[in-house]
């Protein structure tokens, strides 16, 4: 019989009880993927305690979690995010895709992707991305806001000090701490701030061949909720649920163990990005995604300082009851 999770941490000061592991559904939105195998997956998933599920636009999977959504929405907690970051892009994006999930609303919804200062200012913006999902709340479209970002911890940091974000989603893998260390630079001030921290790659996009040293080293980081963990069989699920459920803090040596495994990765991941091939791309990245989606605000200012997205003060974090 599968083990079975529950929830076990909250998510930082929402209110929410989460699973120590969250459904990355990324996977499943891959063009071999059938509607068939994807609800068999996340039923299994749910059935197995993995109330959290994690989607995006971008991501394929959104019309294969809202056939589940249909029958179990009451049952999970759903997060999704915005690539657009103008008010009027922003809220269009949004509405496609509480179509796309078959709801009326989801519980987080998160500005992704936010990996460099041209980024953050246009989310940020009076007509960013951030006023635009305020609206949102206001609507009863989300219940939370969050951030995401891969590749610069500290800049997500900063983040969270300009506006009063619910949660951070981050890299958090092993190859991150050797690369950014966001446990130097983020972890500190999401902890002082009671935001709740979401890992993910922290299986290293399928390269680490020790999974469950992995995944418990980003479990273990001081702050963080869950980790959300890409699969696309119910072996990979029960195989997470198994390390989730029986979760221990890494001891010195398996923690040694890792890095031993794990560096030489990143070094020839280094060499080959410069190839053009890349399997931990996120260390790497550069890109601002209001200008690939051609969607800037009006008002952002790239000279100036970060502002907060609208005059609300940060005591109007949502607050809700537990899951």
């Amino acid at each position: 019989m599968s083990a079975v999770l529950a929830p076990a941490r909250p998510l930082g000061a929402t209110g929410v009880t989460v699973p120590l592991l969250g459904y990355g559904t990324a996977p499943l939105g891959k063009e071999q993927i059938t509607r068939e195998h994807a609800e068999r997956c996340l039923n299994h998933a749910i059935d197995c305690g993995i109330t959290y599920l994690d989607t995006s636009p971008d991501y394929g999977s959104e019309p294969h979690v809202g056939a589940v959504m249909r029958r179990r929405r009451d049952e999970v907690f759903l997060a999704t995010k915005v690539n657009r970051r103008s008010n009027k892009g922003v809220l269009a994006e949004l509405k496609e895709s509480l179509s796309k999930l078959q709801t009326d609303h989801v519980d987080l919804i998160q500005v992704h992707a936010v990996v460099a200062w041209a980024d953050l200012e246009q989310a940020l913006a009076p007509d960013g991305a951030c006023a635009a999902l305020e609206q949102a709340r206001d609507e009863g479209l989300v219940r939370f806001i969050g951030i995401t970002g891969h590749a610069r911890p500290e800049l997500l940091a900063h983040a969270i000090t300009q506006y009063p974000f619910d949660t951070v989603l981050v890299a958090l893998g092993m190859a991150d701490r050797l690369v950014t260390s966001p446990e130097t630079f983020l972890l500190p001030r999401a902890v002082e701030r009671n935001v709740g921290v979401i890992a993910m790659k922290a299986l290293g996009h399928g390269e680490f061949p020790s999974r469950d040293l992995a995944l418990r080293y980003s479990l273990g980081l001081p702050g963080v909720s869950l980790a959300i963990v890409g699969m696309d069989t119910p072996e990979q699920i029960d195989e997470n649920v198994a390390i989730a459920a029986a979760f221990r803090p890494l001891a010195e040596q398996e923690e040694a163990r890792l890095i031993e495994e794990v560096r030489p990765i990143v070094e020839r991941d280094a060499k080959e990005s410069k190839e053009g091939k890349s399997p931990l791309f996120w260390l790497h990245d550069t890109s601002v995604m209001g200008w690939q989606q051609e969607d800037e605000p009006i008002f952002v200012d790239y000279s100036s300082e970060p502002r907060i997205g609208s005059q609300k003060p940060p005591s109007t974090r949502s607050t809700a009851p537990v899951m």
